[in-house]
């Protein structure tokens, strides 16, 4: 019987596509050392053919030369297809220019001789061993690319956006551009990026874009891949001490990229840098509390009060001396009062005019350094306290910039119940720090903005970061995450105070439109700083106790009353307080007996008359003579001198009441309407207005002396 031989056949459990992926290794090793071995031979052959034609050789060479360049370009376009990084595309066209000419100067002069053999194995056995190496070891990292971005084309939907290139700015930043193709556009990609961050296992927010203007398919893809803002950047100090205000920006901290967040609030600077000069912008600080709003704005208070040409007006109704009481010594109007707050912004008006005036009486559009005014920075902190449905606030938002004038809007939310939507729209520049709902940043940054991916919905978790819009920064960095550095109180302090020798004092035209409503402002000349260790228990800044004169003598204090002592009562007898008591009411009996008036009229009638008094009767009088009458205008002198006196002790608001002292005095027979032409005219004229707040019913505010 036949003995039956079977052979056994290995069944390969790989996948199609791992074997594949065998068989392409296998050919990217055996390759480059399969053409250094058999390459000579047809070289050879070649030369053999028409080294004895120079015509044929010359084609040859050429035809040679001319298949690898065309060789060349066709591996760098699929190169390009195929997304692949620089490294292998240098490769890839090392490999080809080499063989070709290799292959080009075998056929000219052939490759038997011991010099042109030896060349060619030692050229090729060290491109085979680079080729070999190369696939081992830098395949394993374009791959891993690679494939990160093809999985995001296929299970995102990024097929029609084509990743041009990719580079990192060695600060925790990948910038990538990208090209949208057959109709896609940078929306499109938009929408994918939620969906991005979470492949990328990134937080909402790190990545970002921005579309070139000239091109909308080119898309500029910034990915945040690590927090560099996370341990804080120490203060550097004031950016440009002793400088004015509109040489160069002022500087409040750094971006997640290591760039500074530089402020162009003046509109126009001699050196803007890499921000662009325009006009004023006034802008909303935004931001939950804690979220590090107040720090930033003792920054920007830090920065002018270590400049030039530019004064400070602070407004914080709340906590005045908590937040700004280590720096109030730079500010040039602290005002920590409401009632206070609401004049200054009624008298505001009259300064925008006054310093407008100025300006175009020198030629000017806008204010310019050495135009003769400070620049003014109006900080409002809590600004809900003052801003809400406040029409005075609006109209100056209208007009304070053509003056001079920046307006800093700090408020934890800018909806319409606290901020007027006019008032924001007259805000286009924001600061939005951390918000407890990322979607409320639309109250403060532009739309671009929060189009390109801003989103800081972190709360005060990250104190002091924000995102900085408009202010002259450029479009592109409105959407990257930034952070006011960290100063303490007391360098802060220390840097207003040297700041004092080269402050410019506020212009002669603004303090004299401002009246004495400015004259008699608070000031301080040191800050209020927490003791450190060491420092004795004395108070800072304890104003003077008042000395009595001579012409004044201190009365003695009374002890306070507590009723008659215990003791008087004792030892009464009950029998004398009985006979004191009936001896009292006799004699009221006898008073009331004596009054011949009770009884005088008892006989009439609710229908009879009374008879008109005697001619000799006595005629009862409130007092007072035609002597003590004041004529109209002596009556609006008095009236005009009370409202001086007032301003002159610091009394800012008054009621009808207190004047009707001398509106009684007036005389004429209709004393209430000549009061109401008086207040009329008083208001018309800016001395006073009506209290609008909910307490001030009925009430005026005092806005300047009408003798001034």
């Amino acid at each position: 019987m036949a003995r039956r031989f079977s052979k056994s056949k290995t069944i390969d459990t790989r996948s199609e596509d791992e074997q594949q992926q065998d068989r392409s290794r296998r050919l990217r090793i055996v390759g480059p050392w399969a053409i250094t071995a058999l390459g000579p031979v047809l070289v050879e052959g070649g030369h053999l053919i028409v080294a004895g034609n120079p015509a044929a050789l010359a084609l040859a060479t050429l035809g040679i030369a001319g298949t690898g360049a065309g060789l060349c370009k066709l591996l760098s376009h699929l190169d390009s297809k195929a997304k692949r990084d620089k490294d292998t595309v240098r490769l890839h066209q090392v490999n080809t220019i080499t063989v070709t000419a290799a292959v080009t100067l075998g056929t000219i002069t052939g490759v038997d001789t011991a010099a042109t053999a030896g060349a060619w194995a030692i050229g090729g056995i060290g491109l085979s061993l680079a080729n070999n190496l190369w696939s081992s070891f830098h395949k394993k990292g374009s791959e891993k690319g690679a494939s990160k971005w093809e999985k995001l084309e296929s299970e995102i939907g990024l097929a029609k956006h084509e990743l041009k290139e990719a580079h990192s700015n060695g600060k925790g930043t990948v910038l990538a551009t990208i090209e949208a193709k057959d109709g896609a556009t940078a929306e499109d990609l938009a929408r994918r990026i939620p969906a991005m961050a979470s492949a990328l296992k990134l937080g909402k927010g790190r990545i970002t874009h921005t579309v070139d203007d000239d091109d909308s398919s080119l898309i500029t893809m910034r990915v945040q891949v690590a927090d560099l803002l996370k341990e804080g950047f120490p203060w550097r100090g004031p950016s440009a001490f002793g400088a004015s205000i509109g040489d160069v920006p002022i500087r409040t901290g750094r971006y997640e990229d290591g760039e500074d967040v530089l402020l162009n609030i003046t509109g126009m600077l001699r050196d803007p840098g890499p921000l662009s000069n325009g006009n004023v912008e006034h802008a909303i600080a935004m931001g939950v509390n804690g979220a590090g709003k107040t720090q930033g704005n003792q920054l920007i208070i830090v920065e002018c009060g270590t400049r030039t040409e530019v004064s400070v007006i602070a407004i914080d109704c709340s906590k005045f001396q908590q937040d700004f009481g280590h720096v109030r010594h730079g500010i040039e109007w602290p005002i920590d009062k409401k009632d206070a707050a609401r004049r200054f912004f009624k008298l505001l008006p009259n300064a925008i005019e006054k310093r407008t005036d100025h300006l175009a009486a020198m030629g000017l559009s806008k204010w310019e350094p050495g135009c003769g005014l400070n620049f003014l920075v109006v900080i409002g902190e809590e600004a809900a306290d003052f801003a809400a449905d406040n029409e005075h606030y609006q109209k100056i938002l209208r007009t304070a910039r053509a003056a001079g004038i920046w307006i800093l809007t700090s408020i934890q939310r800018a909806t319409h119940n606290n901020m007027d939507t006019d008032s924001r729209a007259n805000s286009p520049a924001g600061l939005c720090f951390g918000l407890r709902d990322g979607a409320d940043a639309q109250y403060c940054l532009p739309d671009e903005a929060i189009d390109a991916g801003a989103w800081p919905q972190w709360g005060n978790r990250k104190p002091g970061y924000h995102y900085a819009a408009g202010l002259g920064i450029p479009e592109d960095r409105w959407h990257i995450t930034a952070r006011t550095e960290l100063a303490s109180k007391r360098d802060q302090a220390d840097a207003i105070t040297a700041g004092a020798a080269i402050r410019t004092p506020l212009d002669t035209i603004t303090a004299e439109a401002f009246g004495d409503l400015y004259v008699n402002r608070t000031t301080y000349d040191a800050p209020l700083l927490p003791k450190e260790e060491g420092e004795d228990d004395t108070p800072q800044q304890a104003a003077p106790a008042p000395t009595a004169t001579a012409t004044t003598p201190v009365a003695p204090a009374a002890p306070a009353y507590s009723g008659p002592p215990d003791e008087e009562m004792d030892g009464v007898d009950p029998d004398t307080m009985a006979r004191e008591v009936e001896e009292l009411t006799e004699m009221l009996q006898n008073v009331l007996d004596e009054d011949p008036e009770p009884g005088e009229y008892d006989h009439l009638r609710i229908e009879d008359e009374i008879e008109p008094p005697a001619d000799d009767a006595p005629v009862f009088e409130l007092g007072g003579d035609d002597s003590d009458k004041l004529t109209s205008e002596q009556g609006r002198q008095a009236l005009y001198e009370r409202l001086d006196q007032w301003v002159r002790e610091g009394k800012n608001s008054f009621a009808p009441r207190d004047v009707t002292d001398i509106v009684i005095r007036v005389g004429l027979s209709d004393t209430k309407r000549w009061f109401y032409r008086q207040r009329d005219a008083l208001l018309e004229a800016g001395v006073i207005s009506e209290d609008e707040s909910d307490e001030g019913f009925g009430k005026y505010d005092i806005l300047r002396s009408p003798l001034s």
